[in-house]
């Protein structure tokens, strides 16, 4: 088929093709270019006739366009489906960068369009510009994944809505926040607002319709969230709108926040935080948490991305997950030292070891975790970082070899020659350097003992500047030669060697001797020759020109980079190398310094010929003149400096993704300078308080927002914090600028240290607690209520067993006169005697009960005496020695570690006779009864436990009700059931309390805590 007829066949078809405004080529069966839109040639930058008439893939691969092979496979494959199967061929996004430097996506679309008999005629091949989409998306990608974390210690989770496709993507956090376990989450529009409240939706709706019209970026929301359970959560919502060049929105990124749990669960915001702070002080890499009690470990995402493992085989795992993995040479080592550290009481572990990846290698870990604790000394939990080191390791190895191999070449250069730490120490001298000074390589004496006198101050002074800026170090000075006591004059000149990161790792130095220069008897080739020599001993690109800028001369580290050859770079050959972007700024300064004869300076892209790859330097340039004042000579270097602008612009990332994240959180944020400066506040702050940043900022501009009551206490912890850089914590009232009105608000920070734990950065926040804090008043009001209802109810008490005690007795009395003086024909009469005596015996005691109860309760003010555990044990025993033999009851007691207890000393008898004559009274009748009582320190307490091994209780029918009055456990032993409730009573009214293990069957134990008198 020919092109010809076609086109005779369409009526004005170069006319409406060719003006059409997207990007299209018109392709024959046969894979010729038949046409090309206008705005397609623009867009190649390429005349039509190099690509119509020509088959499709010669006009593109003689194009001289960036073509990779894959991509033009990829094209072909394309295009022959679209043949064969006569259907439209979407490819997958290429990146093909037609202008050069410029990073470009796109994205083709192949329509084989038939003719009557249902052949293909031609194909439609459209090629659309999706960079901004691809940006887009790589963009929230990234900010997913670095908010990730984030968003798990802050209780909250983050979503992706893909309005192109209508798909919501969820982080892992989404099913823990709202309890869907085993359900899917929503994962449309449509689905997503079938779980928003319903009173609710409707705002929702215009919320987000008025955002879109108005193309507004930011938007922040409140709703209510159907969680798994049925109920809503209160959810704060923050997120951004990222728009294409024409406005239309592509999609949204945001995080939710369940705030009605940080209103209700104040334990649960502890616990985290206790978990952020010991993660904060962890490494940034593997991040695990391993359970001690139930043996299961948490990775991060860091198992995955460092150690290369699947999804399915990171998550939670157990501890043989991990050791099974450690290099089998450091296995037994590291368990051991890391059971030894958890057993042996310690907070912290650190270990190295070779741990083996998901594909077999090993990499040498650096592991560092911290133990915690329950309050008995019990290790729980163990939290972490692994820190890969395997990098560090080889560059220090190599940074050995390199050290060998810089003294080899100093050593073989005809200078004195030296190296010096990132300090300024001089740790290496070359065997010239002894040979001149004639100095003693074992007493190392001060290099200024050898210089001139005039010259040491400036040299000195130099050298220090060098070491502060780390700029090169060049002075001319007067040596003393060790052999005759003469001075020669030296060129010293010294560098910094840098690591990847831009740090000085050493110093390399070297001292020319330029006496035949300064007399003027060397030759300017000479002087070349030296210069040549110096520059091939640097790691910097040198240079130099004539007057008029034409270079004739690169050091070997041009030609390393650039993979120029001499004849091409010489003269002005070497500007082909600078990025296109750069090279009218570059020029024009250039031209500037030679006419002006002033020093030159530039950031600029350098390229590699063979890769076109561009990376930064540095470019410096000195105008050399002669005795004249005449400028003859250019000397100049380049330095590589692409590795410190790629950190700037991670850092100024970084910057802004800090900033997205304080807007997003619910609290107020700041940040301080390590001497305590505030620098920064979040918007939430400045609504609040009306103040602005400038008038927030200083080292006590945020004490203006502060109650005047709270303003010393405040500033006094601050200042403490700021000092020790110990954590900050304050509770303290924020006046609302608007209303006037102030607020509880906790105040807490954390500083960032470097890694010499120097502090760098202050990091807070301020979390509204009025709620909290009027429930604390609440709380105070009502046990002051209950200690009022407990004294009306002891003088109850105590009234009914005084009032009753003399009528009790006199019914004994009488009833003993009817009995002794009556006589009773019924022959029942001795069984109902025998029942009203044991009803009037229980009620005595009970009356007696009640009177011990008011005698403990009045015994509450009475003083504390140091009472010996012992003695008091002992006067027990005796009263009850007649209950121990007919039991055959046998006591142990060991009171060695604390032999004394601050208490009364009727009140102490009393708790021990209650517990050992209970324990005597409920024994087992399958076993010997068996008590043991000993004491401890706990803290601010004496701990004594009683514990016996008899009948036990049943913890779980009576947990609640153990020291209640009346309160019997077991009815086939007689009892009033006050005994427990005395025992509580006598130890809570002097400060102390009592806590009880017991098991049914087996025994239990009294755990007694008597609060110990202060120094």
């Amino acid at each position: 088929m020919e092109q010809a007829s076609f086109l005779d066949s369409k009526v004005n078809f170069e006319t409406v093709f060719r003006t059409l405004p997207e990007l299209y080529l018109l392709i024959s069966p046969d894979l010729h270019v038949w046409a090309a839109t206008d705005s397609y040639l623009q867009a190649i930058n390429t005349p039509e006739e190099a690509v119509v008439g020509k088959p499709f893939f010669e006009a593109f691969t003689d194009s001289g366009l960036p073509w990779n092979r894959a991509s033009l496979e990829q094209v072909r494959n394309a295009l022959q489906t679209a043949l064969q199967q006569k259907e439209p061929v979407t490819l997958n996004p290429i990146r093909f960068d037609i202008a050069q430097g410029q990073e470009m996506y796109w994205q083709a679309v192949n329509t084989p369009v038939c003719d009557k008999e249902g052949e293909v005629a031609y194909i439609l091949h459209e090629a659309r510009n999706i960079t901004e989409q691809v940006q887009a998306e790589r963009e929230a990608r990234v900010s997913l994944e670095s908010l990730e974390l984030m968003s798990l210690t802050a209780n909250g989770t983050l979503w992706d809505y893909d309005l192109q496709q209508d798909t919501i993507t969820w982080s892992k956090s989404y099913k823990q926040l709202f309890g869907y376990t085993g359900q899917e989450p929503a994962y449309s529009a449509a689905s997503w607002m079938h779980h928003v409240h319903p009173q609710d939706a409707a705002q929702i709706r215009r919320t987000f319709f008025q955002l879109l019209k108005e193309q507004k970026s930011d938007f922040c929301v409140e709703y209510r969230f159907k969680r798994a359970d049925g109920t809503y959560a209160d959810v704060l919502s923050h997120g951004y709108v990222f728009y294409s060049a024409s406005g239309q929105p592509l999609r949204l990124i945001g995080s939710a926040a369940d705030i009605s749990l940080q209103k209700s669960h104040q334990r649960q915001l502890a616990d985290i935080s206790e978990r952020f702070q010991r993660i904060a002080t962890a490494t940034n890499d593997v991040i695990w948490d391993w359970n001690l009690t139930d043996d299961t470990i948490w990775w991060n995402e860091g198992y995955k991305t460092l150690l290369s493992f699947a999804e399915d085989e990171a998550g939670t795992t157990d501890s043989a997950f991990w050791t099974e993995r450690i290099h089998p040479d450091d296995r037994a080592r590291v368990k051991a030292s890391i059971h030894k550290a958890i057993n042996g009481g310690q907070l912290a572990w650190q270990e190295e070891y070779r741990f083996r990846c998901a594909d077999g290698s090993y990499k040498l870990i650096q592991d560092r975790g911290s133990i915690i604790r329950d309050s008995n000394g019990k290790p729980t939990r163990m939290i972490g970082a692994m820190h890969d080191i395997t990098e560090k390791r080889q560059v220090e190895q190599q940074l050995r070899e390199s050290s060998a191999r810089i003294t080899q070449i100093l050593e073989a250069q005809p200078l004195m020659a030296w190296t010096a730490t990132p300090e300024g120490t001089i740790d290496y001298y070359s065997s010239r350097w002894y040979e001149y000074t004639g100095a003693d390589p074992a007493t190392q004496d001060d290099w200024a003992n050898y210089l001139h006198p005039d010259d040491r101050q400036r040299a000195w002074e130099r050298w220090l500047h060098s070491i502060a800026t780390g700029e090169a170090f060049s002075d001319e000075n007067r040596w003393k030669s060790g052999k005759d006591g003469t001075y020669r004059w030296f060129l010293g000149k010294a560098l910094p060697i840098r690591d990847s990161e831009g740090s000085i790792t050493m110093w390399v130095g070297s001292h020319t001797d330029i006496e035949e220069q300064k007399q003027a008897l060397l030759t300017l080739q000479e002087s070349n020759d030296r210069f040549r020599l110096l520059a091939e001993s640097i790691p910097h690109i040198v240079w130099s020109s004539t007057p008029d800028g034409r270079v004739d001369y690169f050091n070997q580290q041009w030609y390393d980079y650039t993979r120029m050859t001499q004849e091409e770079t010489l003269g002005f050959g070497w500007s082909l190398t600078l990025h296109p972007d750069d090279l009218a700024a570059t020029t024009e300064d250039w031209l500037a310094s030679m006419e002006n004869g002033l020093p030159y300076e530039r950031e600029l892209r350098l390229r590699n010929v063979e890769t076109q790859e561009y990376r930064w330097f540095l470019a410096r340039g000195l105008p050399i003149r002669n005795a004249e004042g005449e400028l003859f000579k250019w000397f100049g270097t380049a330095t590589d400096i692409h590795d410190q602008k790629l950190l700037q612009e991670q850092l100024l990332e970084s910057e802004r993704s800090f900033r997205f994240l304080t807007e997003s959180i619910p609290q107020m944020v700041w940040t301080a300078t390590p001497d305590g400066t505030t620098d920064y506040f979040n918007s939430r702050w400045i609504s609040y308080t009306g103040l602005s940043l400038e008038e927030s900022q200083g080292p006590d501009a945020w004490l203006k927002a502060m109650h005047p009551d709270d303003h010393q206490k405040a500033r006094e912890r601050w200042l403490l914090s700021v000092q020790s850089g110990d954590y900050y914590e304050i509770e303290y009232r924020i006046r609302n600028g608007s209303k006037g009105t102030y607020r509880w608000f906790l105040g807490q920070g954390i500083p960032m240290r470097d890694a010499s734990g120097a502090i760098v950065k202050w990091f807070g926040t301020c979390t509204d607690i009025e709620d909290h804090k009027k429930a604390e008043e609440e709380l105070v009001e009502k046990n002051l209520e209950l200690e009022r209802i407990n004294q009306d109810l002891d003088s109850f008490v105590y009234t009914a067993s005084h009032d009753l005690k003399l009528p009790v007795i006199n019914m004994a009395g009488v009833f003993e006169e009817l009995i002794r003086d009556a006589q009773f024909k019924d022959p029942e009469a001795p069984q109902l005697i025998e029942m009203f005596n044991k009803s009037l015996r229980q009620l005595h005691n009970t009356i007696y009960d009640l009177s011990e109860v008011v005698r403990v309760q009045k015994s509450r003010d009475r003083e504390l005496k140091d009472l010996s555990l012992q003695g008091t044990t002992d006067d027990v025993l005796t009263s009850l020695q007649d209950m121990l033999h007919e039991s055959g009851t046998v006591v142990h007691t060991d009171f060695s570690e604390a032999p004394l207890v601050a208490f009364t000393r009727a009140g102490l008898k009393s708790i021990l006779y209650n517990l050992i004559s209970n324990a005597i009274k409920y024994r087992a009748q399958d076993r010997p009864p068996e008590i043991r009582l000993r004491s401890g320190i706990k803290g601010n307490y004496v701990e004594v436990s009683v514990a016996d091994n008899g009948l036990g209780i049943d913890m779980t029918r009576h947990q609640g009700k153990l020291f209640q009055m009346f309160k019997r456990f077991h009815s086939h032993v007689k009892g009033s059931g006050l005994g427990l409730y005395i025992v509580n009573r006598l130890l809570s009214s002097h400060g102390g309390h009592i806590n009880i293990e017991s098991t049914l069957n087996e025994g239990t134990t009294f755990y007694l805590y008597f609060k110990m008198k202060k120094s």
